[in-house]
């Protein structure tokens, strides 16, 4: 049922009112779609059997009858996974459990969000003049890793933690270039305003994000979706970049398998020039 419930939150924000009353509804009492009839599940919803099949069909499912279908199996087959948090008691053997299950979590979420997405993304990096990569906070730690990855593949690149470097670079791209945002909620100004000059300079402009809807999909060709599994004090969604940085590592690993060029010498090459700074 997990997968389930994950697409419909991702779905939640960009929704009709009506529809989000009814995918709220399923989401804090799931099993009541395995019992109810379309027009006793619209009245307790609060919303109509008309919104409930468009939702349906959001969903991949003909109408209502498919995805009581769907819920009613995923329901035999087992429970949601229900998230523990991290609790001031919990001892260190018991936060090790917690975040080693929260972080797989986020990853098997996040497979649930694949689309053809990342074959369109790969496509464009593959053919890319030059990659660049766009983030503040946090997210700049992720630019800072795809940048390192490609920069040692001879590929030309940037990541820039200074923002008005990101507008300059962002200012000189054009068509056949790529530029790459990673935007949790996808409403963080500098990138969105980066991601927009790049776009109307004609960069392929690709973002990770785990909104469906936000500002920054409006200047966004390619979108790759994260799911977060959170279970943190504060809820400040650390495994936010666990998810970003298995997107990376797709990106990169299928951009290795895919150009057919032999990487090794360089990748060697650039490892002995590494190597020199390290202590004997």
């Amino acid at each position: 049922m997990n997968e389930l419930l994950v697409k419909i939150r991702f779905l939640i924000p960009s929704l009709p009112r009506a529809e989000k009353a009814f995918a709220q509804a399923l989401l804090e009492n799931p099993e009541a779609i395995t019992q109810l009839t379309l027009a006793a599940i619209a009245a307790e919803s609060g919303s109509s059997e008309a919104s409930i099949i468009r939702f349906c069909k959001r969903m991949g499912y003909h109408g209502y009858s498919g995805l009581k279908e769907a819920f009613t199996a995923a329901i035999a087959e087992g429970e949601e996974i229900h998230e523990e948090g991290i609790e001031e008691t919990d001892g260190i053997e018991v936060i090790l459990k917690k975040v080693f299950q929260s972080n797989v979590q986020t990853l098997q979420n996040t497979m649930v969000l694949a689309n053809d997405g990342y074959q369109a993304a790969l496509d464009a990096i593959i053919s890319a003049k030059s990659i660049h990569f766009f983030g503040v906070g946090d997210a700049f730690a992720a630019c800072q890793f795809a940048f390192m990855k490609f920069c040692r593949l001879g590929i030309p690149c940037s990541a820039y933690s200074d923002v008005m470097l990101q507008y300059i670079t962002a200012d000189n791209l054009r068509p056949g270039d790529v530029a790459l945002a990673i935007s949790y909620e996808g409403r963080s100004r500098n990138v969105v305003q980066a991601m927009k000059i790049a776009k109307l300079r004609g960069a392929t402009t690709i973002s990770i994000t785990k909104m469906n809807k936000s500002p920054l999909l409006k200047y966004t060709d390619i979108s790759l979706f994260t799911s977060v599994s959170d279970l943190t004090v504060g809820r400040d969604k650390v495994t936010r970049r666990v998810a970003d940085q298995f997107i990376l590592d797709v990106l990169y690993l299928g951009y290795i398998t895919k150009t057919k060029r032999d990487y090794s010498k360089r990748l060697k090459r650039t490892q002995t020039a590494i190597d020199c700074n390290k202590l004997m």
